[in-house]
């Protein structure tokens, strides 16, 4: 679900207009990603990933060696200045939006590096690396959570569409072998509360008494969406 609208509140005779950006899409991943200079200072350039709404848009871009996270930046290349040895060395990057924090797919490209040059890393190789995530079996219930791990074995350096790697879990002791009955809380109903919340921004338009009221139009957004997210699962 992806969307910008503006929600009206009325109170004490009072007109105030609230407007939220909902972005639950990740962005797409950037492109022509180019690797390129020698060791010491690696040069790593990539065009912007897409996003949508316009309210929302791209907030920063990961950059990874080999699927390990090397840095952060909010412009459209990176400097890799660690003293690597020879070797082949894969580079993705992917950018993260703006509303919701939503980490998105990456793109990928591999270099050589002799001694001191870098051999490959043209555009012209790049490409959107598209993670296998394998998972190992949930851990027992301690402390209400259980947890498993789960890598790309891609290594694609994001955790889009990463499975989830904690669950809760509830349990009650029972007779002397403290038998455990785990009441596993449903995965899809607490993605879908959680990915609302966490995707809704807003900001006021307008002044006076619309400032006051604001939170609570956010509160009331909140538990409208929770209550179509919940009619939705019925049907």
């Amino acid at each position: 679900m992806r969307f910008g609208f503006v929600f009206v509140l009325l109170l004490m005779g009072s007109v105030s207009a609230i407007s939220i950006c909902v972005d639950n899409v990740a962005p797409e991943a950037p492109s022509n990603l180019v690797v390129s200079g020698s060791v010491g200072s690696i040069f790593i350039s990539w065009s912007a990933a897409v996003d949508s709404p316009s309210c929302s848009g791209v907030d920063y871009y990961n950059v990874s060696r080999d699927g390990e996270w090397i840095g952060t930046t909010g412009d459209l290349s990176f400097v890799d200045e660690e003293n690597l040895g020879r070797g082949e060395y894969d580079y993705t990057v992917y950018a993260v939006d703006m509303v919701g924090g939503n980490a998105g797919a990456s793109v990928k490209n591999s270099v050589v590096v002799y001694e001191v040059n870098v051999d490959g890393g043209d555009s012209g190789s790049s490409y959107t690396c598209e993670a296998d995530w394998a998972c190992e079996a949930w851990s027992e219930c301690v402390g209400d959570e259980m947890k498993r791990v789960c890598e790309d074995v891609n290594e694609c350096g994001t955790s889009f569409l990463k499975p989830e790697v904690y669950q809760e879990c509830g349990g009650i002791s029972i007779g002397e072998n403290s038998m455990i009955l785990k009441n596993v809380v449903e995965e899809a109903e607490i993605s879908d509360v959680d990915r609302f919340l966490s995707s809704i921004t807003g900001a006021v338009v307008g002044g006076g008494a619309g400032s006051v009221v604001s939170g609570g139009a956010l509160l009331l957004l909140s538990i409208l969406g929770l209550f179509a997210i919940r009619r939705k699962r019925k049907v």
